[in-house]
């Protein structure tokens, strides 16, 4: 079942779209960085990416999605961290691309989990106030 790895999370309070990739991150050691997708590394079949170098994760998504994308791009790196596929001890790279691929499958059905999670523990949640930081509670 894919909701187990959720249950590890210390969810933070509040819980803001960087708070949530630091709990992750927490989990493995790894500093969490969110930001778009550099220019260098896009691609028209690329919505998001996670690469961890030593131990920072630089979890990238396509700023031209619009919001909801986005935020379902973010989720799905953040399950690529919290199902280790990858790691601080190991060079690797996770592309949102297709779902052919059984990683690439869990991870999104994983990040569809932690958006419904984090939809029933804040009590507002808009996309956009959310990937702003904002704290949903006025």
């Amino acid at each position: 079942m894919t909701d187990e790895p959720l249950r590890l999370i210390t969810w933070p309070d509040p819980i803001t779209i960087e708070s949530l990739g630091q709990a992750i991150g927490d989990l493995h050691g790894l500093r969490v960085v969110v930001e778009p997708i550099p220019s260098r590394l896009r691609h028209a079949q690329v919505t998001g990416l996670v690469v961890v170098v030593g131990e920072v994760a630089h979890v990238y998504y396509d700023d031209d999605l619009p919001p909801l994308n986005r935020l379902q791009a973010v989720m799905h790196e953040y399950a690529h961290i919290l199902h280790r596929d990858v790691v601080a001890s190991a060079p690797a790279v996770c592309a949102r691309t297709t779902f052919s691929d059984p990683k690439e499958a869990r991870a999104e059905a994983t990040g569809m989990e932690l958006l419904a999670e984090v939809r029933m523990r804040r009590q507002r949640f808009d996309v956009l106030d959310f990937l702003g930081g904002t704290d949903g509670r006025s």
